[in-house]
Protein backbone atom coordinates (compact mmCIF):
# COMPACT_ATOMS: atom_id res chain seq x y z
CA UNK A 1 0.00 0.00 0.00
CA UNK A 2 2.98 2.63 1.08
CA UNK A 3 4.19 2.01 -3.03
CA UNK A 4 1.12 3.52 -3.94
CA UNK A 5 0.78 6.32 -1.96
CA UNK A 6 4.33 7.35 -3.19
CA UNK A 7 3.02 7.60 -6.58
CA UNK A 8 0.59 10.01 -6.65
CA UNK A 9 1.16 13.28 -5.16
CA UNK A 10 -0.90 16.53 -5.30
CA UNK A 11 0.54 19.08 -3.04
CA UNK A 12 -0.99 22.32 -2.14
CA UNK A 13 -0.15 25.11 -3.95
CA UNK A 14 0.21 28.94 -1.73
CA UNK A 15 -2.48 31.37 -3.58
CA UNK A 16 0.48 33.98 -2.76
CA UNK A 17 3.02 32.91 -5.26
CA UNK A 18 1.09 31.83 -8.14
CA UNK A 19 1.95 34.11 -11.40
CA UNK A 20 -0.56 36.79 -12.06
CA UNK A 21 -2.01 36.88 -15.46
CA UNK A 22 -2.86 40.58 -15.60
CA UNK A 23 0.52 41.31 -14.78
CA UNK A 24 1.55 40.00 -18.51
CA UNK A 25 3.34 42.26 -20.78
CA UNK A 26 0.54 42.64 -23.67
CA UNK A 27 2.30 42.76 -26.84
CA UNK A 28 -0.02 45.34 -29.26
CA UNK A 29 -1.88 44.70 -32.70
CA UNK A 30 -0.66 46.71 -35.49
CA UNK A 31 -1.69 50.29 -35.69
CA UNK A 32 -3.91 49.94 -38.91
CA UNK A 33 -5.74 47.72 -36.86
CA UNK A 34 -7.68 50.23 -35.63
CA UNK A 35 -8.81 51.16 -38.69
CA UNK A 36 -9.65 47.73 -39.72
CA UNK A 37 -11.52 47.99 -37.30
CA UNK A 38 -13.48 51.45 -37.63
CA UNK A 39 -14.44 50.47 -41.53
CA UNK A 40 -15.15 46.89 -40.32
CA UNK A 41 -17.84 47.86 -37.96
CA UNK A 42 -18.86 51.39 -40.26
CA UNK A 43 -20.02 48.97 -43.05
CA UNK A 44 -22.00 47.00 -40.78
CA UNK A 45 -23.72 50.34 -39.31
CA UNK A 46 -24.35 51.50 -42.99
CA UNK A 47 -26.25 48.65 -43.75
CA UNK A 48 -28.19 48.46 -40.49
CA UNK A 49 -28.71 52.12 -40.82
CA UNK A 50 -29.97 51.93 -44.76
CA UNK A 51 -32.71 49.10 -43.61
CA UNK A 52 -33.99 50.80 -40.60
CA UNK A 53 -34.65 54.11 -42.59
CA UNK A 54 -35.96 52.33 -45.20
CA UNK A 55 -38.07 50.07 -43.63
CA UNK A 56 -39.34 53.47 -41.58
CA UNK A 57 -39.93 55.28 -44.95
CA UNK A 58 -42.42 52.22 -46.07
CA UNK A 59 -44.47 51.75 -43.24
CA UNK A 60 -45.95 54.94 -43.59
CA UNK A 61 -49.13 53.87 -41.05
CA UNK A 62 -46.81 54.25 -38.39
CA UNK A 63 -44.47 56.67 -39.73
CA UNK A 64 -43.76 58.50 -36.43
CA UNK A 65 -42.35 55.24 -35.04
CA UNK A 66 -40.60 54.16 -37.57
CA UNK A 67 -38.54 57.61 -37.46
CA UNK A 68 -37.97 56.87 -33.76
CA UNK A 69 -36.92 53.05 -34.40
CA UNK A 70 -34.95 54.09 -37.27
CA UNK A 71 -32.99 57.08 -35.41
CA UNK A 72 -32.09 54.56 -32.36
CA UNK A 73 -30.79 52.12 -34.80
CA UNK A 74 -28.55 55.06 -36.01
CA UNK A 75 -27.51 56.31 -32.77
CA UNK A 76 -26.64 52.89 -32.11
CA UNK A 77 -25.11 52.28 -34.95
CA UNK A 78 -22.74 54.96 -34.38
CA UNK A 79 -21.74 54.01 -30.95
CA UNK A 80 -20.69 50.85 -32.59
CA UNK A 81 -17.97 52.30 -34.73
CA UNK A 82 -17.01 54.42 -31.87
CA UNK A 83 -16.58 51.57 -29.38
CA UNK A 84 -14.81 49.64 -32.19
CA UNK A 85 -12.12 51.76 -32.32
CA UNK A 86 -12.06 52.68 -28.72
CA UNK A 87 -11.43 48.95 -27.82
CA UNK A 88 -8.03 48.86 -29.81
CA UNK A 89 -6.22 50.23 -27.38
CA UNK A 90 -7.02 47.30 -24.65
CA UNK A 91 -6.28 44.46 -27.37
CA UNK A 92 -3.05 42.77 -27.13
CA UNK A 93 -1.36 39.20 -26.70
CA UNK A 94 1.20 38.26 -24.35
CA UNK A 95 3.41 34.72 -25.54
CA UNK A 96 5.06 32.90 -22.80
CA UNK A 97 7.11 29.64 -22.85
CA UNK A 98 4.18 27.67 -22.30
CA UNK A 99 1.00 29.40 -23.69
CA UNK A 100 -0.32 32.39 -25.35
CA UNK A 101 -2.59 34.90 -23.91
CA UNK A 102 -4.94 37.44 -26.06
CA UNK A 103 -7.27 40.26 -24.29
CA UNK A 104 -9.70 42.21 -25.50
CA UNK A 105 -12.32 44.59 -24.37
CA UNK A 106 -13.23 47.81 -22.83
CA UNK A 107 -16.60 47.86 -20.96
CA UNK A 108 -16.78 43.97 -21.17
CA UNK A 109 -12.62 42.90 -20.43
CA UNK A 110 -12.26 39.14 -21.76
CA UNK A 111 -8.39 37.53 -21.43
CA UNK A 112 -7.86 34.05 -23.24
CA UNK A 113 -4.65 31.93 -22.68
CA UNK A 114 -4.60 28.56 -24.67
CA UNK A 115 -1.70 26.44 -23.18
CA UNK A 116 0.62 24.84 -25.96
CA UNK A 117 0.11 21.24 -25.06
CA UNK A 118 -3.89 21.90 -25.71
CA UNK A 119 -3.29 23.00 -29.26
CA UNK A 120 -4.71 21.30 -32.38
CA UNK A 121 -3.39 23.18 -35.27
CA UNK A 122 -3.16 26.86 -35.85
CA UNK A 123 -4.06 28.79 -39.15
CA UNK A 124 -3.69 32.16 -41.20
CA UNK A 125 -6.64 33.84 -42.10
CA UNK A 126 -7.05 37.61 -44.55
CA UNK A 127 -10.53 39.06 -44.18
CA UNK A 128 -10.69 41.70 -47.07
CA UNK A 129 -10.14 44.47 -45.33
CA UNK A 130 -7.50 42.72 -43.76
CA UNK A 131 -5.68 42.35 -46.77
CA UNK A 132 -5.85 45.64 -48.01
CA UNK A 133 -4.58 46.33 -45.23
CA UNK A 134 -1.47 43.98 -45.12
CA UNK A 135 -2.95 42.14 -42.43
CA UNK A 136 -3.67 38.90 -40.44
CA UNK A 137 -5.02 36.57 -38.12
CA UNK A 138 -3.71 33.86 -36.07
CA UNK A 139 -6.95 31.47 -35.58
CA UNK A 140 -5.91 28.74 -32.93
CA UNK A 141 -7.77 25.74 -31.90
CA UNK A 142 -7.50 23.17 -28.99
CA UNK A 143 -8.33 19.96 -28.54
CA UNK A 144 -11.95 19.27 -27.77
CA UNK A 145 -12.70 22.51 -29.13
CA UNK A 146 -16.04 22.95 -30.92
CA UNK A 147 -14.89 25.73 -32.57
CA UNK A 148 -12.13 28.59 -32.90
CA UNK A 149 -10.64 28.70 -29.13
CA UNK A 150 -8.50 31.76 -29.54
CA UNK A 151 -8.15 34.41 -32.38
CA UNK A 152 -5.39 37.21 -32.79
CA UNK A 153 -6.15 39.42 -35.05
CA UNK A 154 -4.69 42.68 -36.37
CA UNK A 155 -0.86 41.00 -36.84
CA UNK A 156 1.64 41.54 -39.88
CA UNK A 157 1.49 38.06 -42.22
CA UNK A 158 5.44 37.18 -41.14
CA UNK A 159 4.64 38.08 -37.72
CA UNK A 160 1.47 35.40 -37.74
CA UNK A 161 3.92 32.85 -38.96
CA UNK A 162 6.45 33.52 -36.88
CA UNK A 163 3.63 32.80 -33.89
CA UNK A 164 2.04 29.63 -36.01
CA UNK A 165 5.55 28.48 -36.10
CA UNK A 166 6.32 28.69 -32.69
CA UNK A 167 3.19 27.05 -31.42
CA UNK A 168 3.40 24.56 -33.45
CA UNK A 169 7.02 23.27 -32.53
CA UNK A 170 6.09 24.33 -29.07
CA UNK A 171 2.89 22.29 -29.39
CA UNK A 172 5.51 19.09 -30.63
CA UNK A 173 7.48 19.98 -27.68
CA UNK A 174 4.61 19.34 -25.29
CA UNK A 175 3.82 15.95 -26.92
CA UNK A 176 7.06 14.84 -26.55
CA UNK A 177 7.35 15.70 -22.94
CA UNK A 178 3.84 13.64 -22.51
Amino acid sequence: MSNTEDLFTNPQLNFQHLPEADKLEMIPLEPAYKTVRYISAALISLLLILVAWFLALVQMNDWYYGIYAASFITVISIWIVIYNGLTYQYMGYALRQKDISFKSGWLWRSMTTVPFNRVQHCDIRQGLIDRQFGLSRLTIYTAGGQSTDLVIPGLLPETAERLKSFILRSTEQAADEN
